[in-house]
């Protein structure tokens, strides 16, 4: 029985999955090695923001704080005057990063504005009330005031004044706008986070209004932000939106920055390029799917033609493969075959026709030895027989007239014994060569006098068991049952050193069943194959000759069965 094997398209699909797996895991660690890159480049990019916003901020505060400090030194601001907000407009012209310059006095009430006219002055104004009443009457805070008014966001920088008395004359505070990093660096999406040093929100990009006065210190973003100075990380961000952040610090201001960028924009275009590659890689091994289909079906055609004929040849003896197109070398091979299983046919035609006349030879040899036999019987115990019988009735006369010698009687007896024992030798070898019982009486009667004079001669008993009617058994398959019955107790008694032997005689439809079973020391498989068995060849070639079959079965220790099936009537049918 074959092992299991793989058809051509299961080796095909097996070298598509091995180009396909190859292509597939270089997709995976391409895609894989491009998030770590965006993700890596979208932390850098949040970093340089930070780092950009907090360093404007920085810049602008210490500005701030300067400009406040030295005209906070000026004696007409410490004995501060109502001409004195004069002066204050020519600042504001000369540095157009502040939005206003105001001053408050004492009692908190915003004595002096450098607000300029038009868009900028509403603005400015609109600034003023969102800290109306938060400056002048108490200490200036640690940073600036951070406000977002109209969608903008502005930094407040305080500084108290005091008189050239040592009193308190008012608080002096500068409006600027608080800038986070270009427009240019800042991505779709992209958040800016301030906070100070209690994780509060200070301000905040992206909705703003909800957040900004939020403490948020236990926030996923906000605890690595104020545990390291600075640093990148993909974290959860205030809104619990994953984002590629970088963050840094003021320490000055007590303020952390943050900017985030979405994962989600981050990934976008490498899951697109990943779709794209995996559309490609589909579609590619779609196609070498197909290629392979359409060759594996050119080649397998040809190939299972191929198959079929060789087990056609196998099993019936003859089998063709129809040409059915495919590669070079299989039209090659299928004509190799094709012309193999011709030469092969024309040797077995001709060794048929040698087996037959084989057989036929055989059978008329058989044939021609029996009746051989038969004849050389029957002249032995006719002939020689009647002649041995006269020439003892002469003696015997002879010795009548001479028995007045008394010397002679010895010899005598001794002549006598002699014809007697030669006239039972000839019997005998006349029923070697031809038994008289097996024409006149039957096969039965023949085997059973043979078992009789094989216990005789060997010893051994033999035990036969016949059916009450005796077969329609005529000619060569009788004889052929008798000599197979000879050739089985000749072996017994040559070789297998037995004490008993059972023959099993039975009829069963058109078959006819003969059993010879003995307990002697066993044949082996290698004695019953050997073909220097000349008898066992011969029990073999009987059988064989009138279509039935022999086995000979031997257990070491356990003895020897010889078992033979014959069809009934196959020697008629045959014409012998």
């Amino acid at each position: 029985m074959l092992d299991r094997k793989w058809p051509i398209r299961g080796w095909l699909s097996i070298l598509i999955a091995a180009a396909a797996l190859p292509l597939l895991l270089l997709l995976i660690a391409m895609f894989i090695w491009q998030v770590r890159r965006e993700r890596a480049e979208a932390r850098d990019a949040a970093l340089r923001i930070a780092r950009n916003t907090a360093a404007q901020i920085l810049a602008q505060h210490e500005l701030s704080v300067t400009l406040l400090a030295r005209m906070a030194h000026r004696p007409a601001i410490r004995d501060f005057g109502g001409p004195t907000c004069d002066s204050l407009f020519g600042v504001v012209d000369l540095f157009p990063q502040w939005t206003d310059l105001l001053f408050y006095d004492a009692r908190g009430r915003l004595v002096c504005t450098a607000a300029p006219a038009g868009e900028d002055g509403a603005l400015s104004l609109a600034v003023q009330r969102s800290v109306s009443g938060g400056i002048g009457r108490v200490a200036p805070p640690h940073g600036p005031i951070v406000r977002l008014v109209r969608g903008h966001w502005f930094s407040i920088v305080t500084h108290r004044v005091t008189g050239s008395d040592g009193t308190f004359r008012g608080t002096l505070a500068v409006l600027q706008t608080l800038d986070f990093a270009p427009s240019a660096l800042l991505q779709p999406n992209t958040v800016v986070t301030i906070l100070d040093r209690n994780g509060v929100v200070v301000a905040r990009t992206i909705e703003a209004e909800r957040l900004v006065g939020w403490k948020a210190a236990d926030a996923e973003v906000a605890k690595i932000a104020m545990r390291e100075r600075e640093g990148r990380a993909e974290a959860r961000g205030l809104d619990g939106v994953s984002r590629q952040y970088g963050f840094t610090t003021i320490p000055a201001l007590g303020w952390t920055v943050s900017a985030g960028v979405p994962t989600a924009d981050v990934m976008r275009p490498v899951q697109e390029t990943f779709l794209i590659g995996v559309s490609g890689g589909i579609a590619i091994i779609l196609l070498v799917t197909l290629l392979a289909s359409v060759l594996s079906r050119g080649v397998e055609k040809p190939v299972s033609a191929l198959v079929k004929a060789a087990e056609a040849a196998a099993r019936d003896g003859y089998g063709r493969a129809e040409s059915a197109g495919g590669p070079l070398e299989i039209a090659r091979l299928s004509a190799a075959f094709n012309e193999m299983v011709e030469r092969r046919s024309a040797a077995e035609a001709r060794m048929m026709e040698s087996e037959r006349n084989l057989k036929a030879l055989s059978e008329r040899l058989l044939t021609v030895q029996e009746n051989e036999r038969r004849r050389v019987s029957r002249e032995i115990h006719d002939d020689l027989g009647q002649a041995l019988t006269a020439l003892k009735m002469d003696v015997i006369g002879l010795l009548e007239k001479s028995r007045h010698a008394p010397e002679s009687g010895p010899l005598v007896e001794r002549i006598l014994h002699t014809l007697d024992s030669t006239a039972t030798a000839v019997q005998r070898i006349s029923s070697e060569l031809r038994p008289s019982v097996l024409d006149d009486l039957g096969l039965f009667a023949a085997i059973e006098s043979e078992a009789r004079l094989f216990e005789e001669r060997s010893g051994i008993e033999c035990e036969i068991s016949f059916p009450d009617e005796p077969p329609d058994l005529d000619g060569p398959a009788a004889t052929a049952i008798y000599r197979i019955f000879q050739e089985a107790l000749t072996n017994v008694a040559r070789h297998s050193n037995a004490s008993r032997v059972e023959v099993r005689f039975r009829e069963r439809g058109d078959e006819v069943f003969l059993e010879i079973r003995d307990d002697g020391c066993g044949i082996t498989a290698a004695q019953s194959a050997d073909p220097a068995s000349l008898g066992l060849a011969g029990i073999r070639e009987r059988t064989d000759m009138l279509g039935g079959t022999a086995m000979i079965e031997g257990v070491p220790g356990r003895g020897t069965i010889v078992s033979v099936r014959m069809p009934v009537g196959m020697e008629r049918e045959s014409g012998t």
